[in-house]
């Protein structure tokens, strides 16, 4: 964001209309043994009599009793291949609000895995899209567990364990509201792998009175999606909500913590979100909002005071540890690391001041960073300066500084530039990077000479040829109509074929402040487009909700 120029921006883009039409591509070419579901029996075969009525009821073989209606059962049930149980029964039905189920069943599978399976399960009563499944088993020793869960008992969705206790807890994340979910069981141990019965939950409604912002898609080849999940939130506006989208744009995941959600990022083992404002002195009150959450909803650690001064987004780290940027009276911001473990006392350590790592004169405004894996580095996008920065994530050396050109910054590489500033960006590889150029006709280092037309922002691709040090724009894309962004905005770019099975190369394009957020194919064709009611802040697409990001 840019601080002087953020009303005026946001006034000229309110006034825009922008529609979903035919993308322009530009400038560049495309970027490059056996087991049986056992099941819980009676003694015998299965009847079953009785119907439901009324919202949410619901049952599990034996019976049971939701809301608003019931079901009587009688006898067991045999599932084909598995072995017969004393009568694995489950009981408690589920309701429309959020109900929850409980019982148990005998699981079967390959030789010496015949097991006992004892759960329940309800809705989070903060988000009552999450399940929450408490169980147990008596396979011994088990080593991995999982749910797999869906709409129907082909499932589709698993929650993964890496570790089996004793007594377990397992969210399903995923989930549409207000509907019946499946899931069945699975645990394996050295002698093979031993599956529950089916059991169901009922998920909860979507809150009412426009707690949640309108956001609602076009989609234009569903098939050519790439899938998976969207995770971003809203940046100003007066739901202040972060949440999760589904590939249909259904909300699955949502959370209010007080304040807008500009940065909304799991954490990098999946089982926390950072939430944090975007805190830009002059646009919003110059107060630091950091908040991390756990998936059910239900617990909220404010981590505002060693996160001090910080803006627009976090960045999670694999050893648990976070990356962000915070203000410093010297006009230049400071790129920090909250440690792994911290707690809401403990002090984020300074790796290195932003003037310091790229050698420039003037103002300093730095709008993303980002973790590269590859080689253990940080890349920050300086937008009072036009350049992505890369510095060690131990030392703080910096490795190499891409674009710039005013305010003594002095690019590493030669070759093709992008003007008008830049926002969000994504880490393709150590050569690759795509980049959310706003392309604004204002000057974003003051020098005169890196002021970008204002025909319509943009994604590009930069390759860098680390051996000559030079840097090339391979692809382009402007959004048509154009859309002009002064304001945020952020890019991403699925490297590999989706939980859809399709969308091997899709790029997924936010307009920030432009309200717009669309998924494109490689050949710039608009395959979904969401027109939001607020402006969006930095998001993250995700192949599943569970572990690592596929950022």
């Amino acid at each position: 964001m840019r601080v002087s120029t953020r009303a005026a921006l946001l006034g000229a883009l309110l006034s825009l209309g922008f529609g979903c039409a035919k993308a322009v591509l530009i400038d560049g070419s495309d970027p490059t043994g056996g087991s049986s579901k056992g099941g819980s029996t009676g003694t015998g075969g299965s009847s079953e009599t009785g119907g439901s009525t009324g919202t949410g009821g619901s049952s599990e073989t034996g019976g049971s009793t939701g809301t608003g209606g019931n079901v009587s059962g009688t006898g067991g049930r045999v599932s084909t291949g598995g072995s017969t149980g004393t009568g694995g029964r489950a009981t408690g039905g589920s309701n429309g609000t959020g109900g929850s189920s409980t019982g148990g069943s005998t699981g079967t599978g390959g030789t010496g895995t015949s097991c006992t399976f004892t759960q329940s399960s309800t809705p989070s009563t903060k988000i009552p899209t999450v399940g929450i499944v408490t169980w147990s088993t008596t396979l011994s020793s088990p080593t991995s567990a999982s749910i797999k869960f869906g709409l129907d008992t082909n499932y589709g969705m698993t929650a993964p364990l890496t570790s089996v206790t004793s007594s377990n807890r397992t969210l399903l994340l995923g989930m549409k509201a207000s509907k019946m979910y499946h899931y069945q069981i699975t645990a394996t141990n050295s002698s093979g792998t031993c599956t529950s019965g089916d059991y169901t939950i009922m998920t909860g409604a979507l809150p009412n009175g426009g707690a949640l912002p309108t956001i609602p898609p076009t989609t234009n080849n569903k098939a050519a999606l790439w899938g998976g999940f969207l995770v971003v939130g809203s940046y100003m506006g007066s739901t202040n909500q972060s949440f999760i989208l589904d590939a249909d744009g259904d909300f699955v995941w949502w959370y209010a913590d007080g304040s807008d959600g500009c940065g909304t990022r799991m954490s990098y083992d999946g089982q926390y979100m950072w939430i944090n404002n975007g805190n830009v002195p002059g646009t919003n009150p110059s107060t630091t909002h950091v908040h991390r959450v756990t998936m059910d909803g239900l617990t909220d650690t404010d981590f505002s005071t060693p996160f001090a001064n910080m803006s627009h987004q976090v960045t999670p780290l694999p050893d648990g540890s976070v990356a962000f940027y915070a203000y410093n009276t010297n006009t230049c911001d400071d790129i920090k690391i909250f440690p792994a473990n911290g707690t809401p006392t403990t002090t984020a350590t300074t790796l290195v001041n932003s003037r310091a790592a790229h050698g420039g004169t003037a103002a300093c405004h730095v709008n993303n960073i980002e973790y590269s894996s590859m080689d253990d580095t940080l890349v920050f996008s300086d937008l009072d300066n036009g350049c992505l920065t890369k510095v060690s994530r131990t030392t703080g050396a910096t490795v190499w500084i891409l674009n710039g050109g005013a305010n003594g910054i002095k690019s590493s590489f030669t070759g093709d530039v992008w003007k008008g500033g830049e926002h969000g960006f994504h880490i393709l590889g150590l050569d690759d990077f795509v980049i959310f150029n706003n392309n604004s006709a204002m000057d974003p280092t003051g020098g005169g000479s890196l002021a970008g037309d204002n025909s319509g922002s943009l994604a590009i691709e930069m390759k860098l040829n680390l051996t000559a040090m030079t840097a090339t724009k391979s692809w382009s894309y402007k959004a048509s109509p154009a859309i002009s962004v002064g304001v945020l905005g952020d890019v991403q770019r699925m490297t590999t074929a989706g939980p859809s099975g399709a969308g091997n190369g899709n790029t997924i394009v936010n307009f920030g402040t432009g309200d717009i957020i669309q998924e494109i194919d490689s050949n710039g064709t608009v395959l979904q487009q969401f027109k939001s009611q607020y402006p969006v802040g930095f998001m993250e697409k995700r192949a599943t909700l569970y572990g690592p990001p596929t950022r």
